[in-house]
């Protein structure tokens, strides 16, 4: 995936920016369709892998919404761990069927699967409330 950052800016009436994080292309899928319905933009990946090449490009994401358990190199707990070490203040949801919420790093919100995807995006859009709140 070829990302390019220069042509990438944020206007401060821009809509939110969310990274979707997920192998399954169906969940995917509709999670980010119902995320643009909302008005919010919507950059999709496949793989943990993926979504560190578009960060790593400097584009600016307001939401980072990962599954864990993915194909490659490092899976959506090493990128939560990643994207922190960049910017702790970022939002980050990880999503998961095989882990309890647990080992969650502070300051994550977790939600398990199965999940209804309108309910993902009520969390997403109260976190980004929040968000806007907080930088009043």
């Amino acid at each position: 995936m070829m990302v390019n950052a220069s042509r990438v800016t944020q206007q401060d009436n821009a809509p939110k920016t969310i990274l979707v994080v997920e192998d399954e292309p169906l969940l995917r899928l509709v999670v980010s369709e119902l995320l643009r319905m909302r008005k919010l933009t919507v950059v999709e990946t496949a793989s943990a892998e993926e979504a560190e090449a578009v960060l790593a490009a400097g584009v600016h994401v307001d939401l980072v919404f990962t599954d864990v358990r993915m194909p490659g190199r490092f899976d959506g707990m090493e990128l939560t761990r990643r994207v922190r070490a960049r910017n702790p203040q970022l939002p980050v949801v990880v999503t998961s069927g095989h882990l309890d919420g647990s080992g969650v790093m502070d300051g994550v919100s977790f939600l398990r699967k199965p999940y209804l995807p309108s309910g993902a995006v009520t969390l997403i859009s109260a976190l980004l409330s929040s968000e806007e709140t907080d930088d009043i």
